[in-house]
């Protein structure tokens, strides 16, 4: 029997939700062993912005599916991005002004660290797919 493909494949985004989510405490472990306590605290804070904002994304986006849902998911996908750029946004704000002792490089990297999994979800997705076949 062949096997019929979806028209919407949720298995990148839980890709890249588990990968961002599992670079939260590598990257804090990361910068505890380079630098110390804060640099750890601050790039798992900055970690975690950018797994939250993804997460929220990838929920919203994938709520609906099929052909007669298409104008709802685009409207989703709108909705996703501008709730992750919120996110992102308050995120950096709070952070920044809440937290003390920090340290902005750190928090940064953590940040960008755990959004290069973005690069990386597609190529573990075809992987995992190939094992499959």
């Amino acid at each position: 029997m062949s096997r019929t493909s979806r028209l919407v494949d949720r298995r990148l985004a839980k890709a890249l939700v588990f990968l961002q989510a599992l670079m939260i405490p590598v990257s804090a472990l990361i910068a505890w062993v380079v630098k110390d306590g804060t640099a750890a605290k601050s790039m798992a804070l900055g970690a975690c912005v950018c797994w939250l904002a993804t997460s929220y994304f990838s929920w919203q986006s994938f709520k609906v599916a099929g052909a007669r849902a298409s104008r709802q998911v685009l409207s989703n996908m709108y909705k996703g991005m501008m709730g992750k750029f919120a996110i992102v946004i308050v995120g950096f704000i709070l952070i920044l002004s809440n937290v003390k002792p920090l340290s902005p490089v750190a928090l940064f990297c953590g940040f960008m660290l755990v959004q290069a999994m973005s690069w990386v979800a597609p190529f573990w997705v075809a992987r995992q797919q190939k094992k499959q076949v």
